[in-house]
């Protein structure tokens, strides 16, 4: 199956959502399914419910029986709704996102592919504006799969989901992840996602957001790091944050844009630029695109690329117009 990237796989579920036909995501540990899950939910206005599947039992599923008055005073045995659920009589738009459905027991799964495909199951019935979206780990991530029947297969529309660093920066410096280690990503993007299911740390999309909401509180830093995405990564993120003690002050550079001295070297390169996209905003903008303008067209393009993944509206700025008309033979 030809893979997807993080930024094309929103459009793709949304069109499915609308057309009424169930998706599935597959994909390594951490690479951000959820993440675009929640997102489309927020972008359509959809009420999201989300099922673990692997911590569900069929009677989970289906809801435990319970004893149950008629009204001519007998009692009967009947399946109660699980709170999981949303209301049937619920008139808005309703995502039900089934995580982990390919690791759930296979009892599990097909009582879960029974609601999916039917829209119901005992005696409840999804509410009419539900989309169905699943998720799950592949075999060669080790995880324990339980592969879905064929004729099951039929029924979604099927994506592989693999990180690509462009869509993960962009995403990074909205959600103010710290500029070491988009700048290290940019350096060495190998680190971004390298799931090696021998070890019980690696690096992904979700254990670098982990190591930004670690970065203010670790007491030893590689243990800190390593702890999340293993020593390999740890030792080499640890190395470049080093690199950030050789830069040129940021403030000088807003200051004095076009004599501040310009830094040698790759990973220097990449640092600064993510130092001055963690900083950039209307007032300064100008002034970054000025230093940014004496780095080499290959930086410029990153640099001023990420700051309009932050800022999308720095693309009808003056400054940004005017580099592009001068650097219109690269960027075509």
């Amino acid at each position: 199956m030809r893979s997807i990237r993080p930024k094309d796989l929103a459009p793709e579920l949304k069109a499915n959502a609308i057309s009424g036909i169930p998706s599935m995501i597959h994909g390594g540990p951490g690479v951000g399914k959820s993440e675009i899950v929640y997102q489309v939910a927020q972008e359509l206005n959809a009420k999201l419910f989300e099922i673990r599947a692997n911590l569900f039992d069929p009677v989970d599923v289906r809801g435990g029986l319970k004893v149950v008055e008629m009204k001519d005073g007998t009692y009967r045995t009947r399946y109660g709704v699980p709170e999981d659920y949303p209301d049937t009589n619920y008139q808005g738009t309703v995502i039900i996102f089934i995580d982990e459905l390919t690791t759930a027991p296979k009892a599990t799964q097909n009582s879960l592919l029974q609601l999916l495909t039917t829209g119901k199951i005992g005696t409840y019935v999804v509410p009419k504006n539900t989309i169905f979206i699943g998720a799950g780990n592949r075999s060669i991530d080790r995880a324990a799969i339980h592969e879905m029947p064929t004729p099951v297969k039929n029924r979604f529309s099927h994506f592989l989901l693999e990180p690509n660093i462009d869509d993960w920066v962009a995403w990074a410096v909205k959600n103010n992840i710290d500029s070491s280690i988009t700048g290290f990503l940019r350096f060495a993007p190998r680190n971004l996602n390298a799931v090696d299911a021998t070890q019980n740390a690696f690096p992904t999309p979700r254990t670098w957001a982990y190591v930004n909401r670690k970065l203010p509180h670790v007491s030893d830093m590689f243990y800190g790091v390593a702890s999340l995405v293993g020593d390999g990564p740890a030792g080499e993120y640890i190395a470049y944050k080093q690199i950030y003690a050789d830069l040129p002050d940021i403030d000088d550079i807003i200051a004095k844009p076009t004599t501040t001295k310009v830094p040698v070297g790759t990973s220097v390169m990449f640092a600064v630029c993510s130092a001055l996209v963690s900083r950039v905003d209307a007032n300064n903008f100008e002034a970054i695109m000025k230093y940014t303008r004496r780095l080499p067209v290959e930086y410029q393009i990153v640099g001023i690329r990420d700051c309009l993944a932050k800022e999308p509206t720095f693309v009808q700025a003056d400054p940004y117009i005017k580099w592009q008309n001068d650097n219109a033979d690269v960027l075509l």
